[in-house]
Formats: structure tokens, sequence, C-alpha cells
């Protein structure tokens, strides 16, 4: 059925052919939706590319074989720059003289189509085959395909091209139905020299020698996939290859220089993919797999069928410089990736409007895999981190989404790609698989995997299969009533808790950091709590907006949200809060570690909000003098950076040496006990980096000196000395801040010579921290024109310099300058560029600077609509807001706490606080 057009048309661009007949300029384009019409379908693609690196550009042919469901007169598909050089279309099955079909070529520019239409129609039932031959540019963005580049230690630029599809990019390589529910087989041939190897999503068939001394690749037909899984890569790179269990290839791909570090990614990978036979019940389908390291490359990783594509630092692990943290992210990476075979490729969403079933799922069962291969690693801590806090975070803003949502355009398609589709997908399923228990929910997703292998699917399907798998078990339970209210409205709730004697009254209401109504908003929630008479645990599914539950005893306290395996926060009565907090200062073991994070968080969420009086967060927080683990002090520690840094750019200095003697009052003596060294498992050593970052900031603190003397000794051996791997960053830091043209100027030849990728974000992060102006500018413009620093790499950059007031500025005014060649590079709507914007706009806290945001994304360009702007605005209200509401207070209590320091202090002193003293370090 064809979309109804719009009123106003979209003028149709030329295109010239020598081939066939070419649209007349200003002619209508025959299809206005941007979905593709539903006439026909690809059933076979065979694909032949030839990349010319002299020249960076590269031609295409492709022949699709096309059932026609429905009559029609035009044959609709994506393209976007490519220059079609001739078009044809043949009747199947051929016949003897037949005469192929006559076409006129249309493009819209709009909505990325080419329209090929005949003087014949093409006849429902019937098949044909569509030829096009084309040229284009090696794409110089991340995305299409595109030129990326490396250097050898001796200083030699490499080059090659890869892919990247995902979301709407195919039709940057070539013209297709790019639509994840047009799957279709594929047959891939790329022409290369001698001197360069490439690969694809299947293994090579046989490669042919050509007249002109190329050769030509072929490989073998595809599975039945989506475009966007496409992939192939020409490059020079060096492999090293194992087989699984069952005989499927892994190989990983990198410069050969790196292969030192390609070890421990191939055991992970093998690991990891028998881990997921096993889970799934489904045997990986392709005779192989192969990772490879892209030394430019905008996202963490890209699950391509068969071809998996990396950041650098997602699957390098060098043993001499990376830690058990780049271990861990390199193990979540491959898991992350491996899962997609599965969740994503061989089952697919419908549309783009459920991404969250590919992303929710493969983050989720990230740190199932992580959890199963690498368990000293502790990555449930890890997903509460990266995860789910960082979700309730970014749900918590009224320009949040519903986790499904309708999406007509590449840049919503590229919006799409988020907190609310990962990590929130990820948080809710995980908050399912608890409600559920283990064998109802892998036999429900074994199930759907199963019944939706090579097809596609929507989030209905998934909560049919559940509920199924739920039935057999023996438990009544309609798991679509209960995930629509996760999936279909945005937010999160409240549960606000109070305790009656016996009885547990519970109430929800949205969650919200600025104000928002409560109507219309319900979930049903799987409430869980044990209490001060019990360890055990309770399970409830609260459906109403208020409920009550009867406890058998009286109780001094519960604890709801049982290791935070619910995606909502809790606000108790007064009284047990301050139960709470008493129990947490005499005996905080009654919580386990994420319990006792979960209260920190949550605390600090409603005091910001207003719920809650800031005092009561902070009488809380005491209970932190006796804590040794690193999650709960990890939330603490977040929430008081946030703090010292609306205070920072609001320019109350007085507040933020009170908070600064708030946070040395109860971590002192843990910064003091740190040894300078690697030794403990990974969250004693996130600990230790932690604390040790703190304590430079503090003058009467040896931290910085010592710091500062290891630079300097790492330094004068030019860098052949150890220094500890997990503390390399903070050390750097150190001596770039405190040190000079001298400091900066070897440290950027190191971050030239290294081959590490993690080093050298290391060292690129420390050489953002310098004083010089100059120096910042210098590496912003290295970072955009791809020179010496990696464009890739320019969010890096970003993020350090915007943490300052003085920075922050500096970037900003750079970020708006340069605007069009970012957009060029990362595109509107990705999370790349989206990320680059918040991060530096997240930080202003006046009218002023809201009113200047508004104004530079408004006019001329009219982004106002676009997720990130809209965000960006947001964020700066809520620190407005939050400034007003809540300086006072915090204040107040910080003033009483701490009366000594606030009356030396030379920033709290009317007399003196208006003078500007250059540091902001407390003096004890």
């Amino acid at each position: 059925m064809l979309a109804s057009f719009s009123k106003t048309f979209e003028e149709v661009r030329y295109i010239n052919t020598s081939a066939n007949h070419s649209a007349t300029p200003g002619e209508v384009f025959p299809w206005s939706s941007y979905r593709l019409p539903d006439s026909i379908i690809p059933e076979h693609y065979y694909i032949t590319i030839h990349p010319d690196f002299q020249n960076r550009t590269f031609t295409g042919r492709v022949k699709i074989l096309l059932a026609v469901l429905k009559d029609t007169d035009h044959v609709v598909l994506n393209s976007k720059n490519l220059q079609v050089r001739e078009a044809l279309l043949l009747p199947l099955p051929e016949h003897h003289n037949q005469k192929q079909l006559s076409l006129r070529l249309q493009e819209s520019v709009q909505n990325e189509q080419v329209a090929f239409t005949s003087s014949t129609t093409l006849q429902a039932g019937r098949k044909y085959e569509l030829f096009v031959s084309y040229t284009a540019a090696l794409s110089s963005s991340f995305s299409g395909f595109y030129k990326a580049f490396y250097r050898t230690r001796n200083g030699t630029t490499r080059m090659l091209a890869a892919t990247h599809f995902e979301a709407t990019s195919a039709r940057k390589a070539f013209p297709c139905f790019d639509e994840p529910s047009m799957k279709a087989v594929f047959s891939i041939t790329i022409i290369r020299d001698q001197q360069h190897y490439a690969i694809s999503n299947m293994p090579k068939r046989t490669t042919v020698p050509r007249a002109d001394g190329l050769l030509e690749d072929h490989f073998l037909h595809s599975v039945k996939m989506s475009s966007y899984l496409v992939a192939f890569v020409v490059s020079d790179f060096a492999s090293k290859s194992t087989a699984s269990k069952r005989g499927t290839k892994v190989s990983v791909f990198a410069p050969s220089e790196q292969m030192v570090q390609t070890q421990y990614a191939l055991h992970a990978g093998v690991k990891i993919l028998q881990f997921f036979e096993e889970y799934f019940q489904i045997p990986y389908p392709l005779p192989k797999i192969d990772l490879v390291a892209i030394p430019d490359f905008e996202a963490g990783a890209m699950e391509n069928w068969g071809l998996i594509t990396f950041r650098e630092t997602s699957l390098l692990y060098d043993p001499k410089i990376s830690t058990l943290r780049n271990k861990l992210w390199v193990t979540e990476v491959i898991a992350h990736e491996l899962a997609h075979q599965w969740f994503g490729n061989l089952v697919t969403m419908e549309w783009w409007n459920d991404l969250w079933l590919n992303e929710g799922f493969a983050t989720y069962m990230e740190f199932v895999a992580t959890n199963h291969l690498e368990p000293s690693l502790c990555a449930e801590d890890q997903l509460l981190i990266t995860t789910f806090y960082r979700a309730l975070e970014k749900d918590s803003f009224r320009t949040s989404h519903p986790i499904s949502l309708p999406v007509r355009s590449s840049a919503q398609i590229r919006e799409m790609f988020d907190v609310v589709s990962y990590c929130k997908g990820a948080s809710i399923l995980r908050m399912l698989h608890n409600l559920l228990t283990e064998p109802i929910f892998t036999g429900g997703i074994r199930a759907y995997l199963k019944e939706h292998s090579y097809g596609n699917a929507h989030q209905d399907h998934l909560w049919q299969a559940l509920t199924k798998s739920a039935v057999e078990a023996g438990e009544s339970v309609n798991v679509k009533a209960i995930m629509d209210t996760w999936t279909m409205q945005k937010g999160y709730p409240l549960v606000s808790v109070t305790l009656q004697g016996r009885k547990l009254k519970l109430s929800q209401s949205i969650f919200t950091l600025y104000p928002q109504s409560d109507t219309g908003f319900l979930w049903q929630i799987p409430f869980t709590f044990y209490t001060s008479n019990s360890t055990v645990v309770i399970s409830h599914l609260m459906k109403s907006k208020e409920e009550s539950i009867d406890l058998p005893h009286d109780v001094a306290w519960i604890k709801a949200n049982v290791n935070s395996t619910g995606f909502y926060r809790v606000s108790y009565d007064l009284p047990t809060l301050r139960v709470i907090s008493r129990q947490l200062r005499e005996q905080h073991s009654a919580f386990s570690r994420s319990d006792r994070a979960s209260l920190i968080d949550d605390t600090f969420h409603l005091a910001s909000q207003g719920t809650l009086k800031y005092s009561e967060a902070f009488s809380l927080s005491l209970s932190l003098g006796k804590e040794k683990e690193y999650l709960p002090i990890r939330m603490f520690v977040a929430h008081m950076t946030r703090m010292l840094s609306k205070f920072a750019f609001s320019r109350e200095r007085c507040v933020m040496q009170l908070l600064k003697k708030h946070i040395l009052s109860l971590l002192r003596g843990l910064m003091q006990a740190q040894r300078w060294d690697d030794s403990g498992t990974l969250p004693q050593q996130n600990l230790r980096t932690l604390l040790l970052s703190i304590a430079k900031g503090y003058r009467r603190l040896p931290a910085a000196q010592h710091a500062e003397r290891l630079f300097h000794h790492w330094m004068e051996a030019d860098g052949k000395t150890q220094l500890p791997r997990t503390l390399r960053g903070m050390v750097f830091q150190v001596g770039i801040k405190k040190g000079g043209d001298r400091e900066w100027t070897f440290l950027l030849r190191k971050y030239i010579e290294s081959t590490s990728s993690t080093d050298k974000v290391q060292i690129l992060a420390a050489l953002s921290r310098t004083r010089s102006t100059r120096k910042k500018k210098w590496l912003l413009n290295a970072a955009l024109q791809n020179q010496v620093i990696k464009t890739q790499d320019f969010g890096t950059i970003v993020r350090q310099l915007a943490r300052s007031p003085k920075s922050n500025q500096l970037v900003w005014k750079f970020v708006q300058r340069h605007w069009s060649k970012l957009v060029k590079k990362f595109s509107l709507g990705s999370s790349y560029l989206s990320r680059i914007v918040v991060s530096i706009t997240s930080k202003y806290t006046t009218r002023k600077k809201y009113e200047e945001v508004k104004k530079f994304f408004r006019s001329p360009k009219n982004l106002r609509n676009l997720a990130f702007v809209r965000q960006s605005l947001e964020m700066i209200k809520v620190n407005i807001l939050w400034l007003k509401k809540n300086k006072k207070q915090i204040k107040s209590w910080l003033r009483e706490e701490y009366t000594e320091t606030y009356t030396t202090n030379r920033h709290c002193r009317p007399a003196l606080a208006l003078k500007r003293g250059r540091a902001l370090y407390v003096k004890t």
C-alpha cells in the first residue's frame, strides 16, 4: 500500500546517467514517506566494491534480485552520496531477445532515496533483477564506507577502508533497501591490490587474479540478514586465529605492531561465544567470526554479523600497560557484540522504534557473560555504575523518552542510540529477569530466538514468549501488562514507603528533577524489601497508585528495592530514614554494598529534587566514615562532584570549601591508607584510584607531591621506569598541571610514540589539563583536523576542558565556531556529537547561558527539536532551579557541621569573600 503524498513536494534531484533517462529537474519524486514502499522486497544482493586508495574513492556494482508483491511502476530504495552511472532492470525468468526495461532515475535527498521508474508496470508475483553501477568518495566521517589511518612506529602513515552501516549508512556504500525488516542474502566481491587484504561477513570463497594486476576476492553467500549488518574491511592488518569447540574460526585483526595486544581478546572471544551458544541453546550460525581493531572509530564497537569492528580501546589489551579495569571493558564490549549475533542479527527488531530489543539485551547480556567468564571483575558493580544509575539519571529529565518511540528520519534513528535504549533497556530486563526467575527468563528468550530466527520481531513477541514460559512453569503472569508500563511511557516511579506498626504503606509517583505533573503515570512495580528482623527478601508486584503490605512482626526499618534490582527510587518516611541512617553508622554491614550505594544515591537525588531536605542526605552520608567499599563511596563522591561543579560555575567558593571539608572529614583516613601500587581486586584498585585522585586536590595531603615526584622520575628515565598501571593517568595529570612546557612537550612525544590506544587516551586526558590556553586550543584543532591526535578522541579533550569554568568557555566557543565541521564528521543526532554538546552545556547555571545555548541552536540552525538541544536546555534550567532551592540549606548544614572552616576560610569571611584566590584548597 502506497503512502499518501504530502501537500508540499520535495524538488527531485537530477541524476546524470548515460544509460537511462533522467528525471526532469523539478519533477515530483514518486514516493513521499521516509519508509520504503512495501510493494517490492529484496531477496539477494550481488555487490562488487573496488576501493581506490590513491584517489580515496570507490566504484561499485550491485545486482539485486527483487520480488514484486504489488503492481508498481517504481523501484524505490535508499541511496546517499552515490553517483549512479548506469542502471537497468530485467524481468525474470529471462526470455530470448528480451529487452531491458527503460528506467527513469530520480533522487530524494531529504529521504535518502532513489527511484527507478519503469515505463512498464512491474507485476505482482514476478521477480526482476536491478543492476546499478556507481561511484563515490570514501567517506571522511565514521559511517558508510570510510577511510581510516594509523601510524607505524617509524612514523609511516597507513590507510585502510572500513564500513560502519548502523543505523542508516549501508545506503552510502551501495543502493539498497536499508531497513531492518527487509532482510536478504548478500554476496560480496572486493577488488583490491596485492598489498592489502579483504575480509567480509563470510569466509572467502576464492581469489581471482585480474589482468590489471589486481585481485578479486569472492566471499561466500551470507545468511539472510539486514543491510546494516553488512561489512567489509580492506587493510594491511595482521591476524591471529583459533577455533571454538564447535569449530567456529575466531580471528582478531589489528596492525602488526599491535598483535601482542590481541591475545586476551582472542581468548575472551572464544569463551564468550561458547557461553552464549550454551546459554541461548542455539549454535552460532556462521563458520567464522572476526574481531577487528579499527584505528578510526566513532562508537565502541559494531556487531556486523561475522565481522565485528571495534574501537582499539575496546579490543586491545596490553599486558604491560593495561589494567583490570581495561580488561573488564574489553570483556564487556566483546560480550556485548557477541550477544548481538543472536539479539539483533539472528532476530532483528522490525523497525528502529524497538532498537532497545537489540541494545538493551546486548547490554544486559554483556554483564551476564562477563560475570561467567571473569567473576573476579565484579561485573555486577559495573552494571550498577555504568548502566543502572546512569539510566536513572538520564530518565529523571522531562526531555527523556519512552524506550519504544516512533522514529521517522535518520537523525531521529541516530538519537535512539542513547542511554535509554541501552542502559534503561538493560535495567528493566534485569528487573524482569529477577521477577520471573532464571529458568522462566532463559526459557522464554530461547523460545523467542528460535521462533523468530532470521526474521524480525517487536517487543510483544518477546513478552508472549516469556509469558508462555511462565505458564509452562506453573506461574500466572502477564508480562506484557507489566512491561508495557516500562517501555511505552517515559520516566520511572518514586515509591514512597511509610512504616506504620505492622503495616507498610506504598504509593508511587513519577520521579523528575524538574517539576512535572504526575497525571497519567502508573507502573507495575516489582517491589522487593527485607527488614531489620530478617534478611529474607519479600517480593510484591505493585499495580496501583497506593497499596499496603501487612508485616508479620514489628520492625525497626525496611530496606526496599533490594540490590537495586528494580528500576525505581525509594523515599522512606522520615522516622524510618533516620533509623536507617543510625543503622548505617552503627553497623552498615546490615546492608549489602549495593544497598548502601542505593541509599546514598536515592537520598541525595530526593534532596536534589526537593522531596527531602539536604540535611537528611548529609546526615546519612556521615556513615561513610566507616565505609571501605568502592561502590558506596563512588556514589557519594559522584554527588559531591556534581555539587562542586554547580558551585564552581556559579562562583560559590565558600560552599565549595565547606563541601571539600566534608569529603575530607569522611575519607581522609582511607586516602592516607592507600598504597601507590596495583595490588588488590578491581574494586580495591578503583577505590585507590578514586581516593588518590581526590587527595591530590588537598594541599595538606602528600598525594599531589608524591604524584609529581613519580612523574619527574618517569620523565627523567624517558618513560622507561614502571609507574603503577592503575595510577598512570592520575600521575600524568598531576605532572602536566604542575609542570610547564617541558613536561607537556615530553608527554606529547610519548603520546605520538605509544602503540597502546589505552595509554594514548590517558595521556591525552592529561595533556588537556594544561594551564596554557594556547595548548588547549592546539589540542582541539589537532583533533578536529585529525593531525597527531585522532578526531575520534575529540570528545576526550572536550570532556576534560568542560570541567572548569574557564576552559569550558574556551571549548564552547570552539564548538560553536566549528559546528559545521563537527556535524559533517559525526552527524546530527549521533550519540557522540550529543555527548560533546551536553558535556559542555550541562555545567551552566545561569539564565544568560541558557539563552546563549538556546539562541545558538535555534537560529539559524533550527535544531531545537533535536534531543540533545532539548536536554541541554533542561539541564541548565534544572541547575538554575537547584541552586535557587538548595544553596542556602546546603551551606547552612555545612556551616553548622564545620564551623571552624567557615570562620577561618578566606572565601567564607564576608570581608574577603570578593577577593579571588587562585587555589581552592581546604586549609586543615
